[in-house]
């Protein structure tokens, strides 16, 4: 799931049933949710603290902590066959 150049697709292509790749997706999101995406919350929230008290530091504030980057990766598309995989991951 985390290669981008299959994703969810690697499922469907081989044929599993829908609700072992719900299955999967839904082990990968609560690994992302438990482990990484609460300490990235706290490090952008900390960070936030140094953002002058101002109104773009509020909306940008809000907009960094909103974001959900294993939703927003999964909803993109699959990436080439012949793509590098740690060239795609250092700019993604």
């Amino acid at each position: 799931m985390l290669d981008p150049r299959l994703k969810l697709q690697y499922y469907k292509d081989h044929s599993w049933e829908e609700k072992y790749i719900r299955n999967a997706k839904k082990q990968v999101t609560e690994l992302w949710n438990f482990t990484y995406k609460s300490n990235i919350t706290e490090a952008l929230e900390a960070s936030a603290d140094d953002i002058d008290n101002d109104l773009f530091g509020h909306i940008f504030k809000k907009r960094k902590l909103d974001k959900d980057e294993l939703s927003a990766y999964l909803n993109e598309r699959v990436v080439p066959g012949k793509t590098d995989i740690l060239a795609w991951w250092k700019v993604f």
